[in-house]
């Protein structure tokens, strides 16, 4: 047994948890918390994962990560090369958005054709209305001394009643004016959310939030861990292994700032009120600190 298996187990022995209890925690199968007990680092799934699943087991027994993979060093193995040459964000956005370029071209027309074909269409039916109309309507004079049709008496106009409609009309045309003012000043304001990145030291990158509101959502698009922290280093979601489809979506206006802690970063993309966040640095491990300015 190593010992850094050790370490892990003896700390996890003094909370008083079972591996059970341990596997709940932290999403990782028992096998593979005996096999980090015994040092058998080449039982895990990936020789990136040992240091994640290393990292995730520490922090559940309450140790510290950093400085305990920093001590044992020279226990855990090094990633591989295919490991180390993950593509970065960027190029994998690159190679993704240069694909369909040339079908776009060519759909684009597409609608352009549709509104030529229905222009002509509308013009055709114009022509052949107007057509009809004029074969088949002859031009009448105007009568000056109109006859009743039913009683054949010539109809009076001095003595035909003002309309009442015209007021009522008015006055409907002043109360739409008004009701439309009124929708106009009743419209709300649209919400403001501007995130700005302040800097980034390490693999921490620092933002500052100022919205109505702080939703987070992260999508996963393969194995990946995550976690993340409140202002105070307590967990708001504990660390843990996502997959292909996963995701985190939590309302956190509540909080001063949170600490998004992401491992195999390229597998994940992260929005904020529904804005997509480019992650600044091409590293596989990086954290995104946010703070909240309502």
């Amino acid at each position: 047994m190593s010992e850094l298996g050790n370490e892990l187990k003896q700390a996890r022995v003094d909370k008083q948890l079972s591996l059970e209890d341990l596997q709940r925690t932290t999403k990782i199968q028992k096998r593979y918390l005996v096999a980090i007990e015994e040092g058998r680092f080449d039982s895990l799934p990936g020789m990136f994962y040992a240091r994640a699943f290393v990292k995730t087991y520490a922090e559940a027994v309450g140790l510290d990560s950093t400085e305990l993979l920093e001590t044992h060093k020279n226990e855990l193995p090094k990633p591989s090369k295919s490991e180390e040459s993950i593509p970065s964000r960027s190029e994998r956005r690159k190679t993704v958005a240069e694909a369909p370029v040339k079908k776009s071209r060519a759909v684009s027309f597409i609608p352009l054709i549709s509104i030529i074909v229905f222009l002509i269409v509308v013009v055709a039916v114009i022509f052949l209305v107007q057509s009809n109309l004029s074969g088949n309507n002859d031009p009448v004079e105007p009568d000056n001394n109109p006859i009743d049709a039913e009683y054949g008496d010539p109809v009076e106009s001095e003595d035909e009643p003002e309309s009442e409609d015209a007021p009522d009309e008015e006055q409907a045309e002043d109360e739409n004016q008004g009701s439309g003012e009124a929708t106009e000043e009743d419209e709300p304001e649209e919400s403001v959310s501007e995130l700005t990145l302040d800097e980034s030291t390490g693999n921490t990158s620092f933002f500052t939030l100022e919205a109505d509101a702080m939703n987070v959502r992260i999508e996963f698009e393969g194995d990946s861990y995550a976690d993340i922290k409140d202002s105070n280093g307590e967990f708001l979601i504990a660390s843990s292994l996502f997959q292909n489809g996963d995701d985190i979506t939590e309302d956190y206006s509540e909080e001063e700032s949170i600490l998004i802690n992401l491992g195999a970063s390229q597998n994940a993309t992260v929005f904020i009120n529904d804005e997509e966040v480019d992650l600044p640095l091409d590293m596989v491990h990086q954290k995104l600190e946010i703070s909240y300015q309502p």
